[in-house]
């Protein structure tokens, strides 16, 4: 591979948060205080008690990425629309992946308020200088994969939430257009 041709792995891996990383979304919960849940600490629940969980693969995919050496020189974002992102920046905070790795002390890139997933990419690119070519992103809207695909980035659908076939999925296509540029 020349130092021309993309990497093996994307630079940027870019995930939302509600239906595809956890379940409920936010505008569904009671709102702060969160708080781990004590009956299953890989849960947080928020002030009336209802639990967010992670969805499928979401914690062992997000482990793979905070511990696994070939991870190393890839940044992790999350690009959510939600009018709650207090919120969903506290749930972050919460969320323990492995170790001392919590989903927010894990991802250098939080675009997380009301709009549209192009301008949080276009401010991705702007802040980071990665080409779209080389972002990879997971999201459970269709509207969202297409708009975000028509920048470049491999945008990959995913209705039911992060599983590892997704992931997997995901990542034969980053190779499979690095391999055709």
């Amino acid at each position: 591979m020349t130092a021309t041709q993309a990497a093996p792995y994307p630079r940027l891996v870019a995930f939302d948060l509600d239906a595809t990383l956890w379940l409920p979304e936010m505008y569904m919960l009671s709102g702060p205080p969160f708080r781990v849940d004590p009956d299953d600490p890989q849960c947080v629940l928020d002030r009336g008690g209802e639990q967010v969980e992670l969805m499928g693969s979401s914690r062992e995919i997000l482990a793979e990425l905070a511990t696994q050496p070939q991870w190393q020189d890839t940044e992790v974002a999350y690009v959510s629309r939600t009018e709650y992102p207090q919120w969903a920046n506290a749930c972050l905070k919460l969320f323990k992946v492995c170790g001392a790795h919590t989903m927010h002390s894990m991802a250098s890139i939080r675009e997380i308020y009301v709009g549209s997933k192009v301008t949080h990419f276009k401010r991705i690119q702007a802040a980071t200088g990665i080409a779209f070519k080389d972002m990879l992103f997971f999201d459970n809207e269709s509207w969202n994969i297409k708009e975000v695909s028509r920048l470049g980035v491999v945008s990959i659908y995913t209705p039911h939430g992060m599983t590892s076939d997704n992931w997997e999925y995901g990542l034969a296509e980053f190779r499979k257009k690095a391999s055709q540029q």
